[in-house]
């Protein structure tokens, strides 16, 4: 009779999930995803990255691909440098077309808007500053990423470190969320007392007065609740934290307006924000500097 006795180190073992007639399925604990060859083999089809440390290659997700798709097109028409070379950037693209994405696919505005960069890179500009600053807006409020850079870059000239930061849509989503509670409660009163939806199953009511608690919350919100609110978030230029800003005004309470100041919260550093094309400077590093060597002469003089 076989020894029917617990062993735990049966619980240790590798199970290898495979079927008669097929290979094995490998998964990729860090993207969730399964795969039918080894990683070195799918790295020869798709676009990996190297770990720095060990030297293997890495399995991408598609969020990563893409943000690195973003980051070589706006390195090469931004600054005219080169991330990837044409073999690897080619073969990211086609993974990213395959798998669906929408950032590989690129609108017409978007190629326009990436040709009068590179135009301009070599002093051959192609459009005027208020077409080029109109085409950047018109692309930052359909959210496209080509138009935003998200990395941090410094001048040599000025010393002035800058970034683009993004509208928080979530953060701001759920700020209306109290006037929202409050105009859906109202509307289930009205509905219930004064319309005859009350003989109706709730969830069909809801969904007739849904445009109805949708755009009163939103009027309400935006015009008496707050005033003209705006929730901005991105990475301070210098460290890269993540901070956020709040311009507008609540409940009478006026906060900032068309420009914003503060302090980043991991390296103190000041930031100033303009709401218009949410661009966050830090203060020139030459005035401080000179304003440091003012301060030791006036503290060595009084000595």
């Amino acid at each position: 009779m076989a020894d029917a006795r617990f062993n735990p180190r049966r619980l240790a073992r590798p199970q290898s999930l495979k079927k008669p007639g097929r290979e094995a399925l490998i998964y990729d604990s860090r993207t969730g995803r399964f795969y039918e060859k080894e990683i070195a083999a799918l790295c020869r089809d798709e676009f990996c990255a190297i770990d720095e440390t060990t030297g293997n290659p890495i399995v991408l997700s598609v969020d990563e691909k893409e943000k690195i798709f973003v980051e070589c097109m706006q390195s090469y028409y931004y600054d005219g440098r080169e991330v990837l070379n044409d073999a690897d950037f080619d073969k990211l693209k086609e993974d990213l077309i395959w798998e669906g994405s929408p950032v590989a696919i690129l609108s017409r505005d978007e190629t326009k808007f990436l040709a009068a960069m590179g135009a301009y890179l070599k002093g051959e500009p192609i459009l005027s500053d208020d077409e080029f600053d109109k085409l950047k807006a018109a692309l930052k409020d359909n959210g496209s990423e080509i138009a935003v850079s998200k990395e941090p870059k410094c001048s040599i000239d000025t010393g002035i470190c800058s970034v683009t930061w993004t509208k928080d849509k979530v953060r701001q989503a759920v700020s209306y969320s109290p006037v929202g509670v409050v105009f859906l409660l109202l509307w289930e009163i009205f509905s219930y007392e004064l319309t005859p939806l009350k003989y109706v199953n709730p969830l069909i009511g809801l969904i007739v007065g849904s445009p109805l608690i949708f755009f009163g919350t939103v009027l309400f919100a935006e015009n008496i609740f707050y005033k003209n609110p705006l929730i901005a978030s991105g990475p301070c230029p210098e460290c890269n934290e993540e901070n956020r800003v709040y311009f507008g005004g609540v409940l009478g309470i006026d906060g900032f307006d068309e420009e914003a100041t503060m302090k980043c919260s991991n390296c103190k550093t000041p930031l100033t924000i303009a709401r218009a094309n949410l661009r966050v400077n830090t203060p020139s590093k030459f005035e401080e500097s000179i304003d440091a060597k003012e301060k030791e002469i006036k503290a060595a003089a009084k000595a």
